[in-house]
């Protein structure tokens, strides 16, 4: 799944460039647009567990960022997000990612299995 991001003012630090904590928000913005339209009907029970980004290259304003997420391992409780972020401008992979979720009941605080539905829809995404 992609998309594209336009890069605002207000995404810059005091270099000029994209600050960190901005592609840490497009990465949690991906998460959000795959449950929504892959898995809208499952209620979203996991917590993020890791979060590894590669800074690889800057971006600056005006440029577009492109977006894209897959489904990588997955357990019996928790799977892996994959990350790539390129400059639509330049084809340039700016940023690498991983994530790990981990499917938890919300109200004791412990994990589960991954439900079966969901389990289907990580197996339909995973690449690699």
């Amino acid at each position: 799944m992609k998309f594209d991001v336009e890069i605002w003012f207000g995404d810059l630090d005091a270099f000029g460039h994209v600050n960190n904590v901005v592609y840490a928000r497009f990465l949690e913005t991906a998460r959000v647009k795959f449950f929504m339209e892959k898995a809208s009907k499952i209620e979203a029970s996991f917590v993020l567990r890791r979060l590894e980004m590669d800074f690889l290259a800057p971006m600056f304003l005006d440029d577009v960022a492109e977006v894209e997420i897959w489904v990588g391992e997955i357990g019996t409780t928790s799977w892996e997000f994959l990350y790539s972020i390129k400059n639509k401008k330049t084809g340039e992979e700016v940023i690498k990612a991983r994530t790990i979720q981990v499917w938890v009941d919300l109200e004791s605080n412990q994990k589960r299995p991954i439900p079966d539905e969901l389990r289907q829809i990580l197996q339909s995404e995973k690449r690699g």
